[in-house]
């Protein structure tokens, strides 16, 4: 069932997100929950939007006395191909795992609770960046499970995936079990969904950019385009998974729905843990990549490049001039599933609509040089040669 939002309620939500005062943004979405119509289709929203009112509730009491806008260090530029970030306990060496694969100088101490705000680094892989977040190590809660800050939350939600960091010594798949749960209640999941509706922000593009996987005659790019304008977001993309309605375009805007997280387990500090390879068969009822490392010994961490490459299940695409011998330096690096007219689109609005055919090399073609449409599918490493009219 539709939000059926009042042009007011739909002002009122842009007001709450882009609030960077906690006092401020706690009260635009106080008065956006008096703006939800009630009725049975939005009890789920207005549960969350709720939930979301006590989290802020008690992020005003722990943090009064801190200067406002402090919000302003939760907020991460994303750069690379894909933002990545690091989620586990305290101690777990999410700290020495990102001085190790990346370029940050993250404080790595002995005590508890050293990281207080995201850190940043880059990962290379082959010619792949990705964009390692460590996020500060929720706090145990008196209800036995980890308890999530809201920007920890909004952070988790955007990020491209996730890497769990559990300690060998401290029977790593109960901590898994209590990270994946800590991931529902904050309505993340860490297994692929039938359908998913997923919306990224994006800088200065200017327009609405939808990606479908799978087949879907639900609703047409324009409808999703008015009702995304209609909220007052004018710049993101848009991928959609499965069979989706018009509705769960509208609850994803909303927050009001699971998003999917590809998701890679890292039991670390194995060089403390004699029998940690014993551990591993658990972590089949989770359906999760499971990688073992010692930041001490740097077993495992060759392996965390590519098996992070194959978790998120992305691809590189080069481009080739026509009559140009060689390709791009730089891949263009898509989701899995990724059209010509996809890639077209993203490298610009009039190259997709000036569209003819394309040449592809690699291994979706048939033989070197094939002419394909704007419909085949690229695969890693393809190169493609897009030709307009």
């Amino acid at each position: 069932m539709p939000a059926n939002l009042t042009p007011e309620a739909k002002a009122k939500w842009q007001e709450a997100q882009a609030a960077k005062n906690l006092k401020e943004r706690l009260q635009a979405f106080q008065e956006f929950h008096s703006l939800i119509p009630k009725h049975k289709g939005n009890e789920r929203l207005r549960a969350q939007i709720k939930t979301k009112i006590a989290q802020l509730k008690q992020e005003v009491i722990t943090q009064r006395g801190k200067r406002a806008g402090g919000r302003t260090a939760w907020i991460v530029e994303r750069v690379g191909s894909a933002q990545v970030v690091l989620y586990g306990p305290t101690n777990a060496g999410r700290s020495s795992l990102l001085c190790k694969l990346t370029n940050a100088q993250p404080q790595v101490t002995s005590y508890s609770f050293a990281t207080q705000h995201p850190v940043p680094g880059m990962l290379q892989f082959e010619d792949v960046q990705f964009q390692l977040v460590e996020l500060p190590a929720p706090l145990f809660g008196s209800e036995g499970k980890y308890e999530l800050q809201s920007e920890a939350a909004d952070l988790i939600r955007s990020c491209d995936g996730l890497i769990l960091v559990v300690d060998a010594t401290r029977d790593p798949y109960d901590q898994t079990r209590f990270l994946v749960s800590s991931l529902n209640d904050i309505r993340v999941s860490t297994i692929r969904t039938r359908s998913s509706v997923e919306i990224i922000p994006e800088k200065g593009s200017g327009e609405i950019r939808i990606a479908t996987t799978g087949a879907n005659e639900k609703y047409s790019a324009e409808q999703v385009r008015e009702l995304l304008h209609s909220y007052g977001i004018r710049n993101a993309l848009v991928r959609i998974y499965g069979e989706v309605s018009i509705d769960d375009v509208e609850d994803a805007i909303l927050e009001n729905v699971t998003v999917y997280k590809p998701t890679l387990v890292i039991v670390n500090k194995t060089d403390l843990e004699r029998n940690v390879q014993e551990m591993y068969e658990p972590y089949s009822e989770l359906h999760l990549p499971v990688l073992y490392t010692s930041c001490l010994t740097g077993q495992g961490l060759s392996e965390i490049g590519h098996t992070l490459f194959r978790t998120l299940e992305i691809v590189r695409v080069y481009t080739k001039e026509p009559n140009e011998v060689k390709p791009s330096e730089h891949p263009f690096v898509v989701k899995a599933g990724t059209t010509v007219r996809d890639l077209a689109r993203l490298i610009h609005t009039d190259l997709a609509e000036r569209y003819r055919y394309s040449r592809i090399w690699g291994s979706t073609s048939k033989f070197p040089g094939e002419r394909v449409g704007p419909d085949h599918v690229l695969g890693d490493q393809d190169i493609v040669e897009i030709h307009t009219g």
